[in-house]
Formats: structure tokens, C-alpha cells, sequence
């Protein structure tokens, strides 16, 4: 059984003249991590490892899980390139080439790959919002097998 836990970063602060990749998280993002966190404690499902697009806006939406998150505490963390992509198929890779002795993973990444990822492991097109979480779980045994899971989603707006 493999479980992926998807995090779309939190609202980005768009205030500032700043390049895509150092833009920041908003008050409202980071006031949605902390709801989103809570939903992340209850759910319980513990990653092994952590990963994140190096973006800034994805690397304190994961500094502010961290902080508000007690599930996440302690767990490696790294950034790959391949999780910065808008497309979903460059995440769709990074998947499929995930050491097989891990069962829970979580990726802060962006969208719109989070709405390819429920189209392809889910059927179905979703539009994931900033700070929403979902969650795939797939009865295989390697990433590389990884096709269509039982899937679930927390939005902030729900838990507001």
C-alpha cells in the first residue's frame, strides 16, 4: 500500500514585484495553514519523508505546517526541481521514481499538477485551492505501479 499526501502551497502574497519562484505565502495563507494543520493532525497519516518544489511559497507553506503540525515534526525533508511544474507530468515522474521502501509520502507542490494528479489517480478533474490537501491511497506495492487509488480531499474553505 502506498499513501501520497498532496499539499497545494498557501495563498501566495502577490504584493511585491518578485520573480515566481521567490514569491512568499500571504497572512491568509498562513492563517489557512494553521486550520490546515489541525486537519493534517487528525487525519494522523504520518509521512516517512517529505518533499516540497523549491519555490518559496511552498517552502513556508511547509515552515508553517511545521510550526502549527505536530504530525510533520521530525521527518527528513528535501526539495527536488521537478516538483516546480504547472503541467502535473513532471510530478507524475518525480512519483514513479520514489524509493519503493517508502509507504507515505507527502509533497508540497503547486497547481496546476495538483488538479492533474486527482485527474489521474482519481478520474476525475478537481480544482485543488491554495492550501488544499489530498490524499491518494494505492494498493501497490512500487510508485512505478501507481495508476487510479481511493482518493480523498480537506479544502480550507470547509474548515474555516
Amino acid at each position: 500500500m502506498k499513501n501520497l499526501i498532496v499539499i497545494r502551497h498557501a495563498k501566495s502574497d502577490w504584493n511585491n514585484n518578485l520573480s515566481d519562484l521567490d514569491r512568499p505565502i500571504s497572512n491568509r495563507g498562513k492563517n489557512d495553514v494553521k486550520v490546515m494543520s489541525k486537519v493534517i493532525d487528525e487525519i494522523n497519516l504520518k509521512p516517512e519523508i517529505i518533499y516540497s518544489s523549491p519555490a518559496k511559497r511552498t517552502i513556508e507553506t511547509y515552515e508553517n505546517f511545521l510550526i502549527h503540525s505536530s504530525i510533520i515534526k521530525n521527518i527528513k525533508f528535501f526539495k527536488s526541481d521537478l516538483l516546480y511544474d504547472f503541467s502535473g507530468f513532471n510530478v507524475l515522474k518525480f512519483i514513479n521514481n520514489i524509493e519503493d521502501s517508502l509507504s507515505k509520502v507527502l509533497i508540497f507542490s503547486h497547481n496546476n499538477s495538483c488538479s492533474f494528479l486527482t485527474s489521474e489517480f482519481a478520474n476525475k478533474y478537481i480544482h485543488v485551492p491554495t492550501c488544499g490537501i489530498i490524499i491518494f491511497d494505492f494498493d501497490v506495492s512500487s510508485w512505478k505501479e501507481i495508476t487510479t487509488g481511493n482518493y480523498n480531499h480537506y479544502f480550507p474553505k470547509s474548515f474555516r
